[in-house]
């Protein structure tokens, strides 16, 4: 478990001194009741109008799980279920990948365990049949999963900059019709249930004016999904190649290998004294 004096430490230095994550990949049928209890305290942590017998009921319905273990303590720290779903559009049968409940606990935010392994799920995936479409199934309570796919797949809908393409978007709402029934709505393209839905807790990713202000993708969510707080939930679907790894390898390259040093060089340059400061007149 993360040290219990990390709260009290600036986030700068909480994030540098976390311990990394492990990822595995589980069928849900081998997990134990410790790792279930283990997830539905997570959930409970995040989440309002949740109970045990509801989040049991979902699991049992997934395929696999992505488990997010601290690496000393081998506590789950985090998790993602996923389910396959296949729909048949035209006579063409077409597959995808469902994420369900995800959640991750904050001290590991901004860990890349998740994305690394559901990335390589992905790939491999895709592998059964490179020449198929492969699709990834994704809905959004909050702001920071829109951006695990918004962020990171190039070919990927709702999306700001462009309006859904008619084929798309006849695929996707093929996909959650067949998941989710009446409850989706074509129009709006949201999840949306009658009565209480499981939600955010309030504070958890709040939306405010300088995240909107500074991020195009933020504002287009909270656009997209205002009921977001309320528990509405965003469908979106993007689409798997085979270039998926590579491209994020050079991603985290470019980031980490040129933007990084190039932004503390800057951060440098600018804290050296002027000239004039270092020779008065």
């Amino acid at each position: 478990m993360p040290d219990k004096n990390d709260s009290n430490k600036p986030a700068r230095l909480r994030k540098r001194s976390l311990r990394p994550l492990k990822a595995s990949v589980s069928p849900v049928g081998l997990l134990t009741s410790y790792d279930r209890e283990r997830m539905f305290q997570l959930m409970q942590r995040y989440y309002d109008v949740i109970t045990e017998q509801q989040f049991l009921s979902d699991l049992s319905k997934k395929d696999s799980v992505i488990l997010l273990r601290d690496n000393r303590s081998d506590t789950i720290q985090g998790f993602s279920t996923l389910m396959k779903v296949r729909i048949e559009i035209d006579g063409r049968s077409l597959r995808a990948v469902f994420s369900g409940d995800t959640v991750i606990e904050k001290d590991y935010w901004g860990s890349r365990a998740l994305g690394i392994a559901f990335l390589r799920y992905m790939f491999i995936e895709k592998l059964k049949s490179p020449f198929s479409p492969l699709y990834w199934l994704l809905i959004t309570k909050g702001y920071k999963t829109y951006l695990m796919m918004a962020n990171n797949f190039a070919e990927h809908y709702p999306r700001f900059e462009r309006e859904t393409p008619a084929c798309v978007k006849r695929i996707l709402d093929a996909f959650y019709s067949t998941l989710y029934g009446d409850c989706y709505d074509p129009e709006t393209g949201r999840i949306e249930r009658a009565g209480d839905a499981t939600h955010l807790r309030p504070g958890i990713a709040a939306i405010s004016n300088a995240l909107t202000d500074s991020n195009p993708r933020i504002a287009f969510f909270q656009r997209a999904n205002p009921g977001w707080q309320n528990g509405a939930e965003l469908a979106c679907i993007a689409r798997m190649t085979v270039f998926m790894p590579f491209y994020y390898a050079a991603k985290v390259f470019l980031k980490d290998r040129v933007l990084k040093p190039l932004r503390r060089f800057s951060r440098f340059a600018l804290s050296l004294p002027k000239e004039r400061d270092r020779n008065p007149q």
